[in-house]
């Protein structure tokens, strides 16, 4: 409508105004309506390269780094403190029969706490949360049976000796070792399968 209104009254105008050819005026409101056509479909597509722009940047402020992956331990913790709450447990059994109480009580509770510790976190680790609590809780349990070997070493002569021994150095590593899981990021994540198995 307002082209047509346009086209009308532009060339009568100009016609009176001065001399100009009528082929000339019949263009003009022509290129006048494409003119402006295209300056509004540049300052369209302007603006929406300035919209793209402006949520790009949104999206990703200047002089952040791409995440990079997760920190995670090299060995899970259950693999490591359920072999030494066995041992454990053995080793208290055979120092009852010793008589040394104190210590095989000390060393049967802690490795039992120490399985318990590592199954809670094992279902932890398959249900995809933290096991930084019962990884301290097994690493205090290993501790406190390398703790009370080592206190009584010097009490014990023959097969006692060596049996608290071992039980000294496997309580000695396995909390270090906890202690190392938990300060590298936890238990590694579980292995995702290949996209080009079958289900």
């Amino acid at each position: 409508m307002a082209a047509s209104l346009l086209q009308r009254s532009l060339p009568s105008r100009v016609a009176q105004c001065s001399g100009v050819c009528p082929r000339l005026l019949s263009l003009r409101p022509t290129l006048i309506i494409n003119a402006s056509s295209n300056s509004t479909s540049t300052s369209r597509a302007s603006r929406g390269a300035l919209t793209c722009r402006a949520s790009a940047s949104a999206s990703q402020p200047s002089g952040s780094a791409p995440a990079g992956p997760a920190r995670h331990a090299v060995l899970h913790d259950f693999c490591m403190v359920i072999p030494f709450g066995g041992a454990a447990v053995l080793g208290a059994v055979a120092l009852f029969f010793f008589n040394l109480t104190n210590i095989a009580g000390t060393a049967l509770i802690a490795g039992a706490t120490a399985i318990a510790s590592s199954v809670l976190s094992l279902q932890e680790w398959k249900a995809g949360g933290s096991s930084t609590t019962y990884t301290l809780t097994s690493a205090a349990c290993a501790a406190a049976v390398s703790y009370v070997t080592y206190s009584s070493l010097d009490l014990l002569k023959g097969l006692p000796y060596w049996v608290a021994a071992v039980l000294c150095v496997l309580g000695g590593a396995c909390s270090l070792f906890c202690a190392y899981n938990v300060a590298a990021g936890g238990n590694p994540p579980p292995k995702k399968k290949a996209a080009g198995k079958a289900e």
